[in-house]
């Protein structure tokens, strides 16, 4: 129990305080957008939140070593429950990815951002790049990466098989992989481009297409981007007002409570309020980055540190763009504040380990204190 509260006492409670304060900037939203139909979204919102920094404190409280003993057991895990929802999951909004656990619905999908994260971190960590020679083994990493992302592409699933790639990306990186690499297999998609966009689904290339053109088809394709850019520009710099907006309790703005959450509160807060939020999640990458930058010995501590809070931030950064038809619309929420579960519980999940490195660096280095002569005397 002492340990308990010993570990409680040392989280970077910065960190925690600043997850709080999105996520409940994120509650106040889904209360405006659903208060018409009543409180159960909220009250499923609310929960889901004590439930996510439930996950979170307990994955801070397990040793990273824990972690990183099992990982290749959980991206196996993660591999087998993506398989399970492509070909037995319930389909919803077109894909076949959410499989029903104790009444729960759970998108393995997001799950598997993390299990890949430290999956490739471990590799690596037993397994350095030292030589030319050494590059040959990069094609166990690659095939770690290709399988999640070819299943979530067939589920179909565009935006979350992007994030897992660019993850991928991410921790290649981090570990020092050639900038040629990152080259080489840019021409390859560049060559090998006319066969993915054949590989699409048609509501896929309407939505790539739609990005360039929304007025081309307002009421059609281009209508949720069109009604998004209104909703926003129609906040000026103070907004109309909490539970105010005229595009969103109108029922103008479509997914007002999941993808197009940032565009509600661009309306109802503002210029003032969006840029709030956007220097917390900076807050928030910031707080992260420092926090893995004290990191010098566990190569797999950094890797994860690192490539979890770049998959925050990418995921934030990428769904504020596409709110504002600066890039195409892929279905990514708002980490922390649009309503879901299986992709705000897997944030909780990573800033969970993240606390987990922090505070594991600082137990092993205050056991080394304690073991040297000076100290023992």
């Amino acid at each position: 129990m002492q340990e308990i509260v010993y570990k409680f006492k040392n989280l970077n409670w910065t960190l925690v305080m600043s997850v709080l304060f999105l996520s409940l900037i994120g509650l106040i939203m889904i209360y405006s957008a659903s208060n018409a139909e009543g409180m159960s979204s909220t009250y499923s919102h609310l929960a889901k939140l004590v439930f996510g920094f439930t996950i979170m404190f307990l994955v801070a409280l397990i040793n990273i070593n824990t972690w990183q003993k099992y990982s290749f057991l959980f991206y196996l895990i993660g591999i087998i429950i993506l398989i399970y929802a492509t070909f037995y999951g319930f389909i919803g909004k077109g894909s076949r990815r959410w499989i029903n656990f104790l009444g729960v619905n759970i998108q393995p999908s997001e799950i598997m951002k993390i299990f890949l994260i430290i999956g490739l971190a471990k590799f690596f960590d037993e397994r350095k790049i030292e030589g030319l020679r050494d590059y040959l083994f990069l094609l166990i990493p690659i095939i770690m990466i290709a399988i999640p992302f070819l299943i979530i592409l067939n589920q179909p699933d565009l935006g979350t098989s992007i994030i897992l790639l660019f993850l991928g990306a991410v921790v290649f990186f981090i570990v020092g992989i050639n900038y040629k690499f990152f080259m080489f297999c840019g021409i390859i998609f560049l060559f090998s481009s006319p066969i993915v966009w054949n590989l699409l689904h048609e509501y896929q290339k309407q939505r790539l297409l739609t990005f360039f053109d929304p007025y081309k088809d307002p009421l059609g394709t281009g209508y949720h981007i069109i009604q998004s850019e209104i909703a926003i520009g129609s906040g000026g710099f103070f907004g109309k007002g909490w539970l105010r907006g005229t595009q969103s309790h109108l029922d103008f703005l479509p997914e007002k409570k999941t993808d197009f959450i940032f565009s509600m509160l661009g309306e109802e807060f503002g210029f003032l309020g969006t840029l709030s939020v956007i220097g917390l999640f900076i807050l928030i990458c910031i707080i992260g980055y420092l926090m893995v930058s004290s990191i010098e010995k566990s190569f797999f501590s950094k890797v994860v540190g690192i490539a979890i809070i770049t998959n925050f931030f990418i995921s934030g950064a990428i769904n504020m763009a596409m709110v504002m038809g600066l890039t195409p619309v892929v279905g990514i929420p708002l980490p922390l504040v649009s309503y879901g579960g299986s992709s705000m519980v897997t944030y909780f999940f990573g800033f969970g380990l993240l606390l987990s490195i922090e505070l594991s660096h600082k137990i092993h280095k205050e056991d080394n204190l304690v073991n040297l002569p000076f100290f023992r005397q």
